[in-house]
């Protein structure tokens, strides 16, 4: 017998071997799933790929997608939005376009502002040893070799 899902009658629910597990899985957004960064997103334009790059930087500086929560991906991706707007509005001034002043003002504090929320800091992951660890135990093995026994 398979389970109630909110908003779904009893007698629809699929009853091909999936878990609970996998049903709830696939029954959430693509962007609660991390497989799309915004709905309906035409990810070819370069203003698109430019907010695929920053949200991927920053979720890198934050310490990686498993440190995130919805809050910070959130404020992140709000991060990469301003961004590539102020960006997109920096190009249209330096090519000789009139450009509201104000609008770019708002955007820059906008991003100060968020930068601050989520941290200026980067974190960096431990991907190992340090060096001096690292030689410290180069020289350990040397002397393990060293004073084995002659033959």
């Amino acid at each position: 017998m398979t389970e109630n899902v909110p908003g779904m009658p009893a007698d629809s629910m699929p009853n091909d071997g999936a878990t609970t597990a996998d049903r709830k899985r696939l029954g959430r957004s693509k962007v609660t799933n991390h497989q799309d960064l915004l709905p309906g997103l035409d990810g070819r334009s370069s203003a698109a790929r430019r907010f695929r790059d920053l949200v991927g930087r920053f979720v890198q500086d934050m310490g990686g997608l498993d440190q995130c929560s919805e809050i910070k991906l959130g404020l992140i991706r709000r991060l990469a939005a301003t961004t590539v707007q102020a960006e997109l509005l920096e190009a249209r001034m330096v090519n000789g376009e009139r450009v509201s002043v104000s609008e770019l003002c708002t955007l820059a504090s906008t991003t100060v502002r968020l930068s601050s929320r989520l941290g200026l800091d980067r974190v960096a992951k431990d991907v190992g040893p340090t060096l001096t660890e690292y030689l410290a135990q180069l020289r350990e093995e040397e002397t393990e070799v060293n004073d084995g026994p002659e033959t």
